[in-house]
């Protein structure tokens, strides 16, 4: 059975190239135009690059490689890029009504905040992660409608609360585990690929 596993906080790497994968499928109409539909649920994509590694450095990467087992186990990923929200992000919001898609109406910000959170800042919920896709501002009650990509998978219950600090999803690495490569004494790094898996 196939473990969870949080990425270990020293290993950052020193690239990252974030992607929403959507599944489509494209057909021609009567006319020829194309007409694209989703085909799946969308996930996320990430590819790291360790770039140029410190000896002291390459044991501890060749030991959570191995931990991950190639595709088996699940690694609990953060985008390194963008760890705090954008924007004051104040109060502790929550969920205010459980919901479904792509937008959700929430609660518990600073009163009356213009950008209280910007179009790009994650946002996990109920275990998903999500990209603010427009800029919110909070209103005299706190309240505030947040839009997001990509669309809920399960409905969110009432009173759930927003996940603004590193939030994460489960991913599994996409293809052959990579070999350590030395070359006289430079460790010249790696790439790897992840792409998202539904718990």
């Amino acid at each position: 059975m196939p473990q969870i596993l949080d990425w270990p906080p020293a290993l950052r790497p020193a690239e990252v190239d974030w992607g929403l994968l959507v599944p489509q499928e494209v057909q021609r109409g009567i006319d020829g135009s194309p007409q694209v539909d989703i085909v799946g649920a969308p996930r996320w994509r990430v590819m790291i690059s360790t770039g140029p590694l410190r000896r002291d450095e390459v044991p501890e990467w060749e030991a959570w490689i191995d931990r991950l087992r190639g595709g088996v186990n699940r690694a609990r990923i953060w985008d390194w890029r963008r760890e705090a929200p954008l924007g004051p992000a104040g109060g502790a919001p929550i969920v205010t009504f459980g919901g479904t898609g792509n937008s959700l109406v929430t609660q518990g910000w600073t009163l009356s905040t213009q950008k209280i959170l910007k179009a790009g800042s994650w946002i996990g919920l109920n275990g998903e992660l999500k990209r603010l896709s427009q800029s919110i501002n909070s209103d005299g009650g706190g309240v505030a409608t947040i839009t997001f990509e990509p669309p809920l998978r399960s409905a969110v219950p009432a009173n759930a609360p927003l996940l603004l600090v590193k939030p994460t999803a489960l991913f599994i690495m996409d293809g052959d585990p990579p070999s350590m490569k030395q070359l006289g004494a430079r460790f010249p790094g790696f790439s790897l690929a992840f792409e998202e898996v539904f718990a």
